[in-house]
């Protein structure tokens, strides 16, 4: 009742945080039809129909009829003679001690482990996904910056080369700036190649996803959860703590089912014969039943000791997954603070750097001067818009692992 509760109220806050994050991210039915065409997946799908086949094995059972045909010859000495016979049986081991019931279970457990590990498999291309998504938004920022510092210091250039012509500035000056244009137009060179790059990554797997061509730039969304409360919703829907707990318990029962196994089943068949050329009819009933030996006992023990191991796994899994969700949900909340400072600074360099433009203008202040305060301008612009990019990949992944966005389970 506490999970439901608990995963009504993230709902309830994710009502308000969740629009605010979207526009950060692809289309939500582009991202499904391009992940539900990967190779991945199928490869996935189709490893979930095997475990499936392998469940509906287990819950029938691998005992099998078996027909025995006997034909001999009976020689009567005190007669001369012999006549023909033959023996006809039919048998089948049978599932007895509560087995049939345990291997449903079985059978269930690894059909859910199927579902489950299917489910991680979505989870963790929709993961892939969204980290080609952001290295390109992260490229698309880069070149952003680029064409700003290359706009500025085209401004510079054509500005320097008028004031040169009238005599107002020296030539030194019209040489700093054509070193900074020349400077910013590699830069943006590197910048294209770089997005091309990135485009290309994600259009050759996702072709479905259409690509942005700007910065999507709106209020950065918030995280108003409680990092407690997130935890624990995080590690009750975790597709691998949930396969390590599905196994674990798979593997408890495959170690009860060895050690019921320790009782032989027994085999029931009936038969007849046709004796003495057929002057004879016998019919009848087999029963027999293996005599168990150590090997059973100790396969038992195995079993149990392997349901120990995956129990104890789930434990140091837990404690893991629970490290790692403080540690994005620390970096989200310490760079979010980072974005809005950096912003911040960005927004007011940028007016130092158009005030000192303008002073230069009217001939006061250094070019090497102007060209500084441009380049630390477009600095702070730069590592404001990456720390953007991060804090928002950051929530998505987040999101995505809470099952709040892209809940793609099958």
């Amino acid at each position: 009742m506490k999970k439901l509760l608990l995963i009504c109220a993230c709902a309830a806050t994710l009502a308000h945080a969740e629009p605010a994050l979207l526009p950060y991210l692809p289309a939500e039915a582009a991202a499904k039809e391009a992940l539900l065409a990967s190779p991945l997946i199928a490869g996935a799908r189709a490893k979930k129909e095997a475990h499936s086949f392998r469940a509906q094995g287990i819950a029938s059972g691998s005992a099998e009829f078996v027909v025995r045909t006997t034909t001999q010859r009976r020689r009567d000495n005190a007669l001369g003679a012999s006549q023909g016979e033959s023996i006809v049986s039919l048998e089948r081991p049978i599932r007895f001690w509560g087995k049939r019931g345990m291997d449903a279970d079985l059978s269930a457990q690894t059909q859910a482990f199927a579902d489950i590990e299917y489910a991680d498999a979505l989870h963790e291309a929709s993961r892939e996904l969204l980290t080609f998504w952001f290295n390109h938004q992260r490229a698309l920022a880069d070149q952003t910056n680029a064409h700003t510092a290359h706009d500025l210091a085209s401004q510079m250039q054509r500005l320097t080369q008028s004031q040169f012509k009238h005599g107002e500035v020296s030539k030194l000056d019209t040489e700093l700036v054509g070193a900074e244009l020349d400077r910013v137009s590699a830069a943006l060179s590197v910048a294209h190649a770089q997005l091309a790059s990135a485009a290309a990554a994600f259009s050759r797997r996702y072709p479905q996803v259409p690509l942005p061509t700007r910065l999507h730039e709106a209020t950065l969304p918030t995280l108003s959860e409680t990092l407690p409360d997130l935890r624990e919703a995080f590690l009750a829907k975790n597709h691998e703590l949930n396969m390590l707990r599905v196994d674990a318990q798979r593997l408890t029962l495959a170690a009860q089912r060895a050690e019921r196994d320790r009782l032989p089943d027994p085999t029931v068949g009936v038969f007849t014969a046709r004796e003495r050329a057929g002057a004879e009819h016998v019919s009848g009933v087999t029963f027999s039943i293996p005599f168990p030996g150590s090997a059973r006992s100790q396969y038992a023990s195995a079993a149990f000791a392997d349901a120990n191991v995956a129990n104890e796994k789930v434990q140091w899994t837990a404690q893991q997954l629970s490290a790692s969700f403080d540690s994005m949900w620390a970096q989200f909340q310490h760079k979010r603070q980072a974005a809005e400072s950096l912003q911040l600074a960005a927004q007011r360099q940028a007016l130092a750097a158009d005030k000192a433009r303008k002073a230069y203008a009217l001939g006061e202040g250094s070019m090497a001067d102007v060209l500084q305060i441009a380049r630390t301008a477009s600095d702070n612009l730069y590592a404001a818009q990456r720390m953007r990019i991060d804090v928002v990949e950051l929530l998505a992944l987040i999101r995505l692992d809470l099952h709040q966005i892209w809940d793609f389970d099958e």
